[in-house]
Parts: C-alpha cells; sequence; structure tokens
C-alpha cells in the first residue's frame, strides 16, 4: 500500500488539535480494526496499520513538527529499518490512553494478555467456577428437594480480608511494576525489537507489594476449608438440569470474587413412567373380562397408586388422562397429565366351560369365523 499524507489518513486538517487527531484516530481504529471490518483481514490489517503509524506521528508533537517541515524522511529514523510494526506502538501508555476506553479494543487486546488502568480485571481475578452432581429420587421433580453438598472452598481469609497482610499493616505499591500490576520486557532481534507486557510475577497483577504476610493464611488472602450448602431444587425440575449458585465456587485473587457453583441434577428412573416435559406416561394390562365388562384398576403414579376406572368395551391400547397426576411445570402454574395406555390381556388357553359360556354371551360373533371355516372347507373340497 503506497504511503498517503498522515492528514489525510486520518481526515483531519493540518490545523487540527491532539483532541482532533485522537477522536479521528478513534473512530477509524474502531472502523478499520481486523476483527471488525468487513474488508479482507490482510486489507484490514494495513488500513489499521496505516491508521495507527499516522496517529503516532501526529499525535506527538515533535514528530508532528518534523513531519510538517520534512514530511515522511522526517520520521523514518523512529521507526527504523523496518518502519512501522506492531511492536513499536505495543507500549502501555499508547494502548491505555489510546483504547483503553472502549469495550471493543479492551476485549480484544484482554485476549492478548493486556489490562488496562481502571479496568476491572486489572484488580479482579474472578476466581473458578464449580461443577457437582447430585442425584435425587424422581419424587424430587414433584415436590422439590434441598438436598446439602459438601463444597470445597477457596476463600478470602478472614483475619487479613483477603489482602494477604498481617492485619494492620498496610501495603506498598509494588517496585518492579510501580503499580501498574503489568511489567514490559524488551528483547531484541537483530533490527527487531519485539517488546511483550505481561503480569507482574511480583504482585501477581495487583500493583502493591506485602511487607508483613498475614500469619493465618501466609500471605495468599485466601483459606482452604469444605463447606457444606443446602441446595433448593424447584418442583417440576428435569433429568441433567443445571442450576446455577452464584458466588460458591472456588476464591479468586484478594480482593476479586469467587466463581459460581454449577449443580447438575440427575433424577432416579422409574421403571413404570416416562417423562416428556411435564407429562408423565404408564402402561396397565387389564384382564380380557375387565376389558369386555369395566371394573377398575390399581396404577403406579409418580408419587403412589391411582385407581383408574376402565369402562365396559375397552379397546386394547386405549390410552386413558389423570388429569393434572404429572410433573409440575417448571415455569408457569399446574401440572401435567399421567397418560396411561391400556393393554388387554388374551387368555392363552380357553377351557370347553369357558368355550360355551363365550358363545352363548356373544352368540354369532363367537360363532362367525367356524362358519366361515366350514364354508371355506366346503368350497376346496368341491
Amino acid at each position: 500500500m503506497a504511503k498517503r499524507d498522515y492528514y489525510e489518513v486520518l481526515g483531519v486538517p493540518r490545523t487540527a488539535s491532539a483532541d482532533d487527531v485522537k477522536a479521528a484516530y478513534r473512530r477509524l481504529a474502531r472502523q478499520h480494526h481486523p476483527d471488525v471490518s468487513k474488508e479482507s483481514k490482510k486489507i484490514a490489517e494495513e488500513k489499521f496499520k496505516e491508521i495507527s503509524e499516522a496517529y503516532e506521528v501526529l499525535a506527538d508533537d515533535e514528530k508532528r513538527r518534523r513531519y510538517d517541515r520534512m514530511g515522511f524522511p522526517g520520521v523514518e529514523s523512529d521507526f527504523g529499518p523496518g518502519g512501522f510494526t506492531w511492536q513499536n506502538f505495543t507500549h502501555v501508555g499508547d494502548l491505555e490512553d489510546l483504547l483503553g476506553s472502549s469495550p471493543l479494543f479492551r476485549d480484544f487486546f484482554g485476549g492478548l494478555g493486556f489490562t488496562f488502568a481502571g479496568d476491572p480485571r486489572r484488580a479482579e481475578a474472578r476466581g473458578r467456577d464449580l461443577e457437582l452432581t447430585v442425584r435425587l429420587p424422581l419424587t424430587a421433580a414433584v415436590t422439590g428437594a434441598r438436598p446439602t453438598v459438601e463444597v470445597p472452598r477457596i476463600a478470602p481469609c478472614s483475619d487479613c480480608r483477603g489482602t494477604g497482610a498481617k492485619n494492620g499493616t498496610a501495603l506498598e505499591t509494588c517496585p518492579d511494576c510501580g503499580g501498574r500490576g503489568q511489567v514490559r520486557r524488551v528483547q531484541n532481534r537483530g533490527f527487531t525489537q519485539l517488546i511483550s507486557i505481561g503480569e507482574c510475577p511480583r504482585c501477581h497483577g495487583t500493583g502493591r507489594r506485602i511487607l508483613e504476610s498475614c500469619p493465618t493464611c501466609g500471605g495468599a488472602g485466601q483459606t482452604r476449608s469444605n463447606v457444606k450448602l443446602e441446595l433448593n431444587v424447584p418442583p417440576g425440575v428435569e433429568d441433567g438440569t443445571v442450576l446455577r449458585v452464584p458466588g460458591h465456587g472456588m476464591g479468586g485473587r484478594p480482593g476479586s470474587r469467587s466463581g459460581d457453583l454449577y449443580v447438575q441434577v440427575l433424577l432416579e428412573p422409574a421403571p413404570h413412567l416416562r417423562r416428556e416435559g411435564p407429562d408423565a406416561f404408564s402402561e396397565a394390562t387389564v384382564p380380557l373380562a375387565t376389558a369386555l365388562l369395566g371394573g377398575e384398576v390399581t396404577i403406579p403414579t409418580i408419587e403412589a397408586h391411582a385407581s383408574l376406572t376402565i369402562p365396559s368395551g375397552t379397546q386394547p391400547e386405549t390410552q386413558f388422562r389423570l388429569r393434572g397426576k404429572g410433573f409440575p411445570r417448571l415455569t408457569g402454574s399446574g401440572r401435567g397429565d399421567l397418560i396411561v395406555t391400556v393393554h388387554v390381556e388374551i387368555p392363552r388357553s380357553v377351557g370347553a366351560r369357558e368355550r360355551e359360556l363365550l358363545r352363548e354371551a356373544l352368540g354369532s360373533a363367537a360363532a362367525a369365523p367356524t362358519g366361515r371355516r366350514e364354508s371355506i372347507f366346503r368350497r376346496r373340497s368341491t
């Protein structure tokens, strides 16, 4: 990409103030950053590099004077033999001043390990989340449950309130990072200067140093223990539901908040029931006489047993719906239904006496098959 006038790149006049230059850069940088630009990555990177180079020159009074007087030759020496590079631009002060106020750039550069003054992530390294599993009977989906679980806990030390310093002693500014929580390391590789910015190893990113360690936690600012926690499992919970308990995960760095606890609820299956949302499905087998003449049968439900009335003439695989005998709705009110599929039990053998009685009761319906077989036989024999 051919070099363009820096003022043209930023779209500002030569009389533009420092604030005008900064505002123009912010606007263009957000627009052409490779992570958000709709152009190809290569073109976006070139444009973003061009915008950043123009800003570095015009935002610096001395460089801007030399550029105004001599053009590109007046500032080429500031970028070294290879010209402008990302390594020349990744200074803590520049990034913090130019990009720190933008959530977009905080996310992008934060992912590369940068943090900024005033950024909550600098003082807070949130604790890890915990995951547990609790097994409950199926009835818990109807009544709810309050099981107690034991949770490993790393919490701020109560004696030093998480600072790691002996109670009553002060914290001093970290001498290695000057309170910024970050250190800058420079490596020279031939004509290239590589600048990396990372967490200060002495203060672990807090910007403060402990003068006298807390005897309870040894300066860690945290204590380990196991705590018992009562969970509230609501009625209507489904198998595999994950409950989130905020703030009951592992503790983070001193001054940070704890992670969250995620509990997966597993319900013990019932061999006689199948669940689909709030509805329950069951099966019952009734004798042939009950299906023909009617009667009552006892069927299992989620919590106990219930009586089901079978009307006379019930056909095999007929379904009956028991209103309100299913599972509670997790969101909303009321309960689902219990749907029972009835199977009719056909006797495997019928005695002579029972056969005569059936023929008398059913009449021609029972004799019809025999008559049909006899007529077929007669036609075949003739």
